[in-house]
């Protein structure tokens, strides 16, 4: 019996309408069989993805303003856009002088947390447990080499979207190692040991990130808000070099992690923490909190739509007038945390 093309993973609540000088950037789900194509394992209705079209799709690679091709052109990109198969990249920004290095546990948790910043200021992701084959759809459950490829290609699409810089550390993500799959979200009394029963790995975590935060000018961490292991053992490595002299606490300071801080305490985590972290509410604009949400529709393996919108609001009810994200500093780096919360829409 032939599939009949479904409009479920086309369905988009929250676009972000294109603009004249955007770049559409295609989303890495598609996989197409002759005439016919598929969008996260389901058939796409011809009409949509037509054949004809494969040299305006490849073409959307986030190089090109939308205003650059053709009106029917266009009206087929605008199409894409508002089912979900292309994001918006805005035109690029100016480098800024002063970027921050975000430690990633995994592919999307920078963005989660931080799209809104780093949308205005720019910076580099380090994804630490970059090699994982979780996801929710079954479709991708079935193929993990395939899963763990799109996986990395959505964090590409994202960082575009952003205009940051990307580096894949490669380490293997909680749920595919042996030693973690069955029990990967500790308990606070654990966490203590969590690097101890993986030191290997967390030597080696340790020694990577000692390379990619020498000489940033300030290296945002997670909290470990939540308690998955990946999120601690980054933490603590980064804690490490802090104690071997390797990383100065004025160039450092703490991220909320999403989305569990939607359901946990960040403030007892912080607590926890080295004496003297304070909040820093970092304001940001209308426009970063929708390039924040097109960075976040591209992670369609493991990320809800209702999710993202659900962390959007949660930073537009932070406090600031309009959308903010968090940080938390230490005494040493409150200076440097407060110059990047005082900036104006760019770094």
């Amino acid at each position: 019996m032939s599939e009949r093309p479904s409009a479920g993973p086309l369905v988009r609540r929250t676009p972000r309408a294109l603009t004249a000088d955007d770049r559409p950037v295609r989303l890495p789900h598609a996989e197409f069989d002759g005439p016919e194509a598929r969008f996260l394992g389901e058939p796409v209705a011809r009409d949509l993805l037509p054949p004809e079209a494969a040299d305006v799709w490849e073409a959307c690679d986030g190089t090109r303003p939308y205003r650059s091709w053709p009106s029917p052109q266009r009206e087929l990109i605008g199409r894409w856009h508002a089912a979900g198969l292309v994001v918006a990249a805005p035109p690029p920004r100016t480098a800024p002088s002063r970027a921050p290095v975000v430690l990633s546990p995994h592919p999307d948790d920078a963005q989660l947390a931080l799209g809104g910043l780093l949308a205005r200021c720019g910076g580099r992701v380090v994804d630490v447990f970059s090699h994982e084959t979780w996801t929710r759809r079954p479709y991708y459950q079935s193929r993990p080499a395939l899963s763990s490829r799109l996986l990395l290609a959505e964090e590409r699409v994202a960082c575009g979207v952003l205009g940051v810089g990307l580096t894949v550390l490669g380490h293997t993500d909680a749920a595919d190692r042996a030693a973690r799959r069955e029990n990967f979200f500790l308990e606070p009394d654990a966490e203590d040991a969590a690097a101890a029963g993986e030191p290997e790995l967390f030597g080696r975590v340790t020694a990577d990130l000692a390379a990619e935060v020498s000489g940033a000018d300030l290296v945002l961490v997670p909290l470990g808000v939540g308690g998955h292991v990946d999120h601690v053992l980054t933490r603590r490595a980064a804690l490490e070099l802090l104690v071997r002299g390797e990383l100065e606490p004025g160039r450092v300071a703490f991220y909320e992690d999403m989305p569990y801080s939607l359901f946990a305490d960040a403030w007892a985590v912080a607590g926890r923490l080295p004496a003297g972290l304070r909040p820093v509410v970092v304001p940001g604009s209308e426009e970063a909190a929708l390039t924040k949400q097109e960075a976040l529709w591209p992670y369609r393996l493991q990320v809800l739509e209702a999710v993202t919108r659900r962390i959007v609001r949660y930073g537009r009810g932070l406090g600031a007038a309009g959308f903010a994200e968090r940080l938390w500093a230490l005494p040493e780096s409150a200076g440097a945390v407060a110059e990047l919360a005082s900036a104006g829409p760019a770094c």
